[in-house]
């Protein structure tokens, strides 16, 4: 049985379904993908997320980074995913793992809604973004971040897997700190296989 299977099985969801994978994507997002459970084990073992903390995972799909965290760190997780159709299925995916790990159903916020109207709270302090949409949407989304902070001031963490050369000129425009680059697995045959660990 797969890692992909097995991490599933255990939370009680399904995030690799054949048929969402086929989505026609919205304007100025891309298609939908799951991070690998391995890529995920990789980044977080070098991230550390705190249970006070929250995570916010920009086009979050069917929700694998949601469970994933959360049930690592026990932090709080918000998901922003723009596809009703895809929200339909992270939606259930929620309600099955909440019947298995109840105590966490108040750590959980989703949203069916366009990443960039979005309003960052000031309990938000991690961002994760596997390539999900536009450059022009991340920039408005890494202002609303820098806004944020300016009002309420915390260290936060940007985490870009698989970063676009769009998406890294986009970054470069803002006064973030690399804090590091973690080479993930299959970077040998793909460089672009690595995340970049960003602080504000």
């Amino acid at each position: 049985m797969s890692r992909e299977r097995i991490y599933d099985d255990f939370f009680g969801i399904l995030t690799n379904h054949k048929q969402l994978n086929e989505l026609k994507p919205l304007p100025d997002f891309d298609i939908h993908e799951s991070t690998d459970y391995e890529v995920l084990m990789r980044i977080f073992e070098e991230v550390y997320i705190n249970p006070d903390d929250t995570i916010v995972d920009f086009g979050c799909g069917m929700g694998r980074v949601l469970f994933y965290c959360n049930n690592r760190f026990f932090c709080n997780v918000t998901g922003i995913e723009n596809n009703p159709q895809v929200y339909d299925t992270l939606y259930d995916n929620a309600e099955n793992y909440h019947s298995k790990f109840m105590e966490q159903r108040e750590k959980f916020s989703l949203l069916n809604m366009h990443a960039g109207e979005y309003e960052i709270a000031p309990t938000d302090n991690f961002f994760y973004f596997f390539n999900p949409f536009s450059a022009e949407v991340l920039e408005g989304i890494i202002k609303k971040i820098m806004k944020s902070v300016h009002e309420s001031f915390r260290q936060v963490t940007i985490i870009l897997y698989y970063c676009t050369f769009e998406m890294m000129s986009v970054i470069r425009k803002f006064p973030l700190r690399l804090e590091k680059v973690i080479k993930l697995p299959g970077y040998e045959e793909d460089p672009d296989e690595k995340a970049y660990i960003y602080r504000l």
